[in-house]
């Protein structure tokens, strides 16, 4: 089985469903890509409208699982431009969906200080993860989760993590679980380390990918991009991606794992 997460960065080209003003058409490289290297399960972050429906038109042998974290319903029939930044936290499946959910998870400073921190970083945006019981030939029966945490409040990610954790203990009693996402988090980060220390005890492994994924011109020396799956599955190869082809369509590098049960 394989796995990618990529955050597809919600910028212009995204918003205009992949297709760039030099010519290039993203969305049909990641479909490329996709399909190429076969995979089984791809969770996505800042995907917009437009980009999605296009690949959804790419990707016919595939499932798209998951809501938008902002819909703008009263907005965006005052401003119909609005309406092209919705983005979701879509999770592309090939096998057989039985059941999705939508978590929502808590975005809302918690004293002034923190909420002007959050206006001046402009951080201040709903926060989702992606949930879906899926069927498959190999594994049976296996619950995914695809998140996008916040990036500038740590009481925030805190709190996001803990209502994470929640959802997935809840879900490791009945399944096995593949959860990936853009976390804005690095290892020997104490609360990301406390939240791998607390799926390990639930025997879920972090995939320890450490190559910084997101660009340069930010702080982070190592990943913020992050994959863990439950520990009655055998790692096979992980690491960032390579191919030229998708790198510009964001400013993180994606993330694979292979595995098999």
């Amino acid at each position: 089985m394989k796995v990618m997460s990529i955050n597809c960065q919600n910028n212009e080209t995204n918003r205009r469903g992949g297709r760039a003003l030099s010519g290039y058409d993203y969305s049909m490289m990641l479909a490329n890509h996709i399909l190429d290297n076969d995979y089984d399960f791809i969770g996505t972050q800042e995907m917009s409208i437009n980009f999605t429906e296009r690949l959804q038109q790419l990707l016919t042998d595939y499932k798209f699982s998951g809501q938008y974290r902002s819909d703008f319903k009263i907005l965006r029939h005052l401003i119909p431009k609005l309406g092209t930044y919705r983005e979701n936290n879509k999770i592309i499946i090939k096998d057989k969906i039985i059941s999705e959910k939508t978590i929502r998870l808590p975005f809302m400073p918690t004293n002034p200080k923190e909420l002007y921190h959050a206006i001046k970083r402009r951080s201040l945006m709903r926060r989702i993860a992606s949930g879906a019981l899926v069927e498959t030939k190999e594994l049976g029966k296996v619950y995914i989760i695809n998140t996008h945490l916040d990036y500038a409040i740590k009481n925030v990610q805190k709190r996001q993590l803990h209502k994470l954790y929640n959802h997935i203990y809840i879900k490791r009693l009945s399944y096995p679980i593949i959860l990936t996402g853009d976390f804005n988090l690095e290892v020997g980060d104490e609360i990301f380390d406390n939240f791998i220390k607390k799926l390990e005890k639930i025997n879920i492994i972090h995939v320890p990918i450490f190559d910084k994924t997101n660009a340069s011109k930010y702080r982070n020396k190592s990943a913020i991009d992050h994959i863990f799956i439950s520990k009655e599955y055998q790692l096979v190869s992980y690491g960032t991606v390579d191919d030229t082809n998708i790198s510009e369509i964001t400013d993180h590098k994606a993330i694979y794992v292979t595995f098999k049960k």
